[in-house]
């Protein structure tokens, strides 16, 4: 007999559908998302909206409420990580003349918690708050290939033979040489590379990455590589 999904999961994967979604849902939309009958989705979201956790900003559409901007708030205070992760983004950012950022597992998602923007006009878009699939791009490699074994099966079990045995290899690669490279993979403008956050037991904290347009590379893929690498271990050494 399956397992039943606690009715609190059921929920949260509700709230995660839309914390993720680039614009409101409407219920038979959620229900499509995360496989939930119709009915149970408006039980849901009525909960939600009863916490301000979800709000119906137009007829029948709903989107993240503003207890959203609380909780973004108290995640910011009171996470030092933050704090300590700053000065060490910006010195990237600075010393290579592109996008430095912190990243972090969200569920099945590598979630963008800090961004410092590039100076340069043509820059990666990448937005603090953006998040994506544990499957594709560097950041995501990185986490998923750091993070237990748990949720590294559960991702690669969406995937077929073929592909988990590619994955595997991939992801092996990037826990020996400590990071992750790609380019193409999420805009096929963009390079980037992601190097993991890990504390003093090697539990994985998050990654830090470097993001900037393909073109401006070249040479300096080497150099980018040490210094994201070293910013990640610095922050890592922080957080003993």
């Amino acid at each position: 007999m399956a397992e039943k999904t606690p009715s609190q999961d059921k929920t949260f994967a509700l709230l995660s559908a839309l914390a993720v979604a680039a614009e409101p849902l409407t219920a038979k939309t959620l229900a499509e998302q995360t496989g939930l009958p119709l009915s149970s989705v408006y039980r849901y979201l009525s909960t939600l909206s009863r916490w301000s956790l979800v709000q119906e900003r137009q007829s029948g559409y709903y989107a993240p409420g503003p207890m959203a901007v609380q909780l973004a708030a108290g995640f910011e205070q009171h996470n030092s990580m933050l704090t300590w992760a700053r000065p060490l983004l910006s010195e990237l950012a600075v010393r290579t003349g592109e996008s430095a950022a912190l990243m972090m597992l969200s569920g099945h998602r590598a979630l963008c918690v800090e961004m410092i923007d590039s100076s340069q006009a043509l820059r990666c878009c990448y937005q603090k708050g953006q998040s994506q699939p544990l499957r594709r791009g560097a950041s995501a490699k990185v986490l998923l290939a750091f993070a237990g074994n748990t949720l590294r099966n559960s991702v690669l079990a969406s995937l077929d033979d073929a592909e988990q045995d590619l994955m595997l290899a991939e992801l092996a690669r990037v826990r020996e040489q400590g990071y992750a490279v790609s380019e193409g993979e999420l805009d096929s403008t963009i390079w980037g590379v992601s190097a993991p956050v890990l504390s003093g037991r090697d539990h994985l904290l998050g990654g830090i990455s470097l993001m900037a347009p393909a073109e401006r590379v070249g040479t300096l893929a080497g150099q980018w590589i040490r210094w994201t690498c070293e910013a990640a271990q610095r922050l890592g050494a922080m957080s003993y």
